[in-house]
């Protein structure tokens, strides 16, 4: 743990980039302890700074949802005019000391110091009520389970493969400098800790009408995804229809608005919430998507184009154009809000509850349940849809599918064919190909390493303990 204690007073250097930058990870608040939990407002900023963290484009802001992309399939970066951005992990050619591994470590293990410094603390602060200390310990709990989520199919292997095997560090109280190392959690302890951190949140929490902060849906929701990676069908599906009931899917027209705006949509469970005076600019979602005004590197291969029929209102998110790219498809899903960089990023909405359902009562042999809770995305998006008579694996499939195509470019992907432990094909235009299964070698690359700096720092860690392959 020595590393990750490291982060709050080192700066690190960015390695295997073609930007020569230093990245700083400063705490969320400059002020003490005693301090910042001399109150409850003082806490709350607290976790205001936890949140600033947590969109820091050197996670979630930026780094794991495009990761995740372009680990997959279905989109690219760019061969050329990329800017060195994402190279290496399009190709799939990760080192233990690349700042890609590095990066999403450092910056994820911070938030989940400030959740630590949260949970520890609040129950001392003074003139506070039980309900509201419980309300903010369960926010940072649902925080912290939010990162592990990310951390734990990162850095391990599948629960589907080895639940048994080594999964992240686990710390559930703040570190100190002088405190002893940790080593790896076992998978399942890792995904018990956020079964455990939203259950509490679930119960602790209200649902709020801003979603710039995890509120009891959001906990709600975290929870169907935990038990879809833990292949915990029923309670995937019971969570799922908790966390959709009450909202309804944006409409055509609010799709063809794009993804850059979710105040007031009616999807919504959770986003990251950028004003024009704090978002990312160029180390933002839309600059490295939109055709202009940014980095715009990614683009779709044609071969998941034609999964899309052609009255599918999502398909309109594509288009070519010579001009800025003679040979692939570019995407507008994810478009720059009134300035450069400035964008809403949604993380959970209604439609991916309504396919974690589809697919859990699909697993349970609950076919017409299924049916009815994938037919829901597919009517919204395309008017022709027809509903699906598919049963079994072939039903599982039709949902996975779907889950592709409307989830695209959200960050979920990689982790995709991973938990479902998937053959990895990549064919059409894209420049970096791959053809591997669960048991080839080269289904490792699918798990990134363990941070070099870890290990070199950690007592409890070496390079027997490093994931597969690196």
């Amino acid at each position: 743990m020595k590393y990750i204690k490291q982060i709050f007073i080192a700066v690190m250097m960015l390695g295997a980039t073609s930007c020569s930058e230093f990245l700083e990870y400063q705490p969320s608040t400059e002020v003490s302890p005693d301090v910042a939990f001399e109150s409850l407002d003082n806490a709350k900023a607290t976790l205001v700074g936890a949140y600033d963290q947590l969109s820091s484009p050197y996670f979630d802001g930026l780094y794991v949802p495009i990761m995740n992309d372009v680990m997959g399939e279905d989109l690219m970066i760019n061969s050329d005019n990329n800017w060195g951005w994402f190279v290496s992990v399009y190709q799939m050619e990760m080192l233990a000391n690349y700042q890609w591994v590095t990066n999403p470590w450092a910056v994820g293990y911070k938030v989940i110091y400030d959740a630590n410094m949260i949970i520890h603390n609040t129950p001392n602060i003074p003139k506070a009520t039980e309900s509201e200390k419980a309300e903010l310990i369960a926010q940072a709990k649902a925080l912290r389970a939010y990162c592990y989520l990310h951390l734990i199919q990162m850095y391990a292997d599948s629960y589907h493969k080895a639940p048994e095997g080594d999964g992240v560090i686990l710390r559930t109280i703040p570190a100190a400098a002088e405190d002893e190392d940790f080593g790896r959690a076992s998978t399942q302890e890792v995904y018990d800790q956020i079964i455990e951190d939203l259950s509490y949140a679930v119960e602790n929490m209200t649902e709020s009408d801003y979603k710039g902060f995890l509120d009891q849906r959001g906990a709600q929701a975290l929870l169907a995804r935990t038990y879809l990676l833990t292949e915990n069908w029923e309670k995937a599906s019971e969570y799922a229809e908790q966390a959709y009931t009450g909202l309804s899917l944006m409409t055509v027209e609010e799709m063809w608005g794009g993804f850059m705006l979710f105040d007031n949509n009616p999807e919504a469970i959770f986003y990251l919430d950028y004003t024009r005076t704090d978002n990312n600019i160029y180390l933002s979602l839309p600059s490295f998507y939109w055709p202009e005004y940014g980095y715009s590197s990614i683009r779709a291969d044609e071969v998941f184009l034609d999964k899309f029929d052609d009255a599918d209102i999502r398909k309109g998110f594509f288009t070519f154009y010579e001009p800025i790219d003679a040979d692939n498809y570019l995407i507008l899903k994810f478009g720059h809000n009134e300035a450069l960089g400035n964008a809403h990023m949604i993380k959970i909405r209604a439609s991916e509850m309504y396919l974690i359902k589809a697919e859990a009562e699909a697993e349970l042999g609950n076919d017409e349940a299924a049916i009815e809770a994938v037919y829901e995305v597919m009517k919204r998006a395309n008017g022709g849809a027809v509903k699906p008579t598919a049963s079994g694996e072939e039903l599982v499939n039709v949902i996975l599918e779907e889950r592709r195509r409307e989830l695209f470019g959200e960050g979920f992907r990689w982790f995709d064919i991973k938990r479902r432990n998937q053959a990895f094909v990549r064919e059409g235009q894209h420049w970096a190909k791959w053809n591997f299964g669960p048991e080839d070698n080269d289904y490792y690359r699918l798990t990134f390493p363990i941070p070099q700096g870890e290990i070199d720092s950690n007592t409890e860690i070496n390079e027997e303990n490093q994931n597969q392959g690196y």
